[in-house]
């Protein structure tokens, strides 16, 4: 029985049945062991449906009419009646065999004015006094067979007995079959849902097909999130090896072209500017190779990264002042606001990296005779660093993906430019390594301003 469905079913179905049954085998061993019980009930179910008949047939016709009645009774029924008078004297002739017993109780019952049973261990009925009526005080005295007649307890036929069972069968397997329907419904789905996705369809989603709050549920919805963090990554390693493919296609074209050119040039100044532009486009393809592989090394974490601790002022220094050079060429400024000594650990190489192409980043696109400012400001659990360029800025729509690898904004204006469409990427990983975040912002005033929050080391989640 290897299906779930079927297993849930039959356990579910065998305990149902089960419970009645070991009631059912209760109550017998516990009427085997108390027997007087049974018989005791029976008795007074005796009493009052033919006690009254015994008394009335005694007043209405005399001694004879009772004895008819205690015979017809006994014949077809197996229950001995007698009834006394007041002073214990039998009304209905002689005391037959066996049955002297019932004198005593019938004593008993008159002194006591009370049901009187047999004594332990003893199955033969019991006396009461009943009221006749006439007014007059009669005991009754039951007789009980060994087996009481099954007509009185028709809760036991057989017949009922087997119809009851049937009703309890089909109920119980109803019950299961929704218990285990409910139970492995959400299982089926998620199973098939499961293999759609293996087959390729990465848009497969559980969603609304599977209602409720428990854990099939919660397991169903992790595989929707699950399968749309793996179709995010496969799109991304997909776009990613199209922009490359893209990226790399163009700066072979032009080596190609410029290599033709430099054949067919004869002139040594032509010549040497066509091996210049050979030499340019193999550094751009080595700066965006190395910049691949820097962009793998995070997406796979792959290598080991050593943190140490370093003064952060001083880095930002180093890098304002070598972009501030840089800068001057187009009567434009870095400005670093920030003074004093501010102790960091993290991976330096990593950090510098990912600070030098924001404020590269920012340089570049800062209008001529322009401003670049980096501010560097400690707060109770974080340092924030912003770098303001006066810029056009970039489209609100764009501002999410800027981090993106190969997104640029105008293509054509990075690529006269010399951009890969990697720098921020890289920084976007950089900064998450170390448990921050990285944010752009369009100014009011202008510009764009990038955002970067990295935890202090105590407040730093492992």
């Amino acid at each position: 029985m290897r299906s779930l469905f079927f297993r849930i079913f039959f356990y579910f179905l065998l305990i149902i049945l089960l419970v009645p049954t070991a009631a059912a085998l209760l109550t017998f061993i516990h009427d085997q062991e108390f027997p007087p019980l049974a018989h005791q009930d029976f008795a007074r179910t005796a009493i009052s449906k033919y006690g009254g008949d015994a008394i009335r047939s005694y007043e209405e016709g005399g001694r004879q009419e009772l004895g008819k009645f205690i015979r017809d009774l006994r014949d077809k029924s197996g229950i001995m009646i007698m009834l006394f008078d007041s002073d214990g004297r039998p009304l209905n002739g002689r005391m037959m065999m066996g049955m002297h017993h019932l004198q005593q109780m019938a004593q008993q019952a008159l002194e006591s004015g009370e049901v009187v049973f047999p004594m332990r261990g003893s199955r033969d009925g019991l006396a009461a006094p009943v009221r006749g009526p006439s007014g007059n005080v009669y005991v009754v005295a039951l007789g009980i067979p060994d087996k009481p007649p099954q007509q009185f307890f028709s809760g036991l036929n057989r017949g009922f007995l087997g119809f009851q069972l049937l009703i309890l069968l089909v109920v119980s397997a109803i019950v299961c079959y929704l218990l285990a329907r409910s139970l492995t419904s959400p299982i089926s789905r998620l199973r098939r849902a499961t293999l759609k996705f293996a087959g390729g369809d990465l848009t497969t989603r559980i969603g609304d097909q599977v209602k409720g709050s428990n854990e099939l549920i919660g397991l169903a919805r992790d595989f929707d999130v699950m399968a749309g963090e793996i179709e995010g990554l496969i799109s991304a390693q997909k776009r990613l090896l199209r922009d490359i493919s893209h990226e790399l296609r163009s700066p072979l074209a032009r080596l190609g072209i410029a290599l033709e050119l430099a054949r067919k040039q004869e002139d040594p100044a032509a010549r040497e500017r066509s091996l210049g532009r050979i030499e340019l486009e193999a550094a751009r393809m080595n700066e965006m190779i190395g910049q691949l592989l820097t962009l793998t090394r995070f997406e796979t974490g792959a290598g080991s990264i050593q943190f140490q601790t370093f003064d952060l002022v001083q880095l930002l220094g180093e890098l304002v002042q070598d972009a501030d050079y840089e800068a001057r060429s187009r009567d434009s400024r870095v400005l670093l606001d920030a003074v004093g000594l501010l102790p960091y650990r993290g991976a330096r190489d990593l950090l510098k990296q990912a600070f030098e192409n924001v404020i590269r980043n920012a340089v570049k696109y800062t209008a001529d005779a322009g401003e670049v400012r980096v501010d560097l400001m400690r707060g109770t659990q974080e340092l924030v660093i912003q770098v303001i360029d006066q810029g056009p800025g970039v489209p609100d729509d764009a501002l999410a993906r800027l981090f993106d690898p190969f997104y640029r904004v105008a293509d054509a204006r990075d690529r006269e430019t010399g951009g890969t469409g990697i720098g921020l990427a890289i920084a976007e990983r950089s900064v998450r390594l170390h448990g921050g975040t990285i944010v752009a912002e369009n100014r009011a005033e202008g510009g764009l301003k990038i955002l970067i929050r990295l935890p202090l080391e105590e407040t730093r989640e492992p």
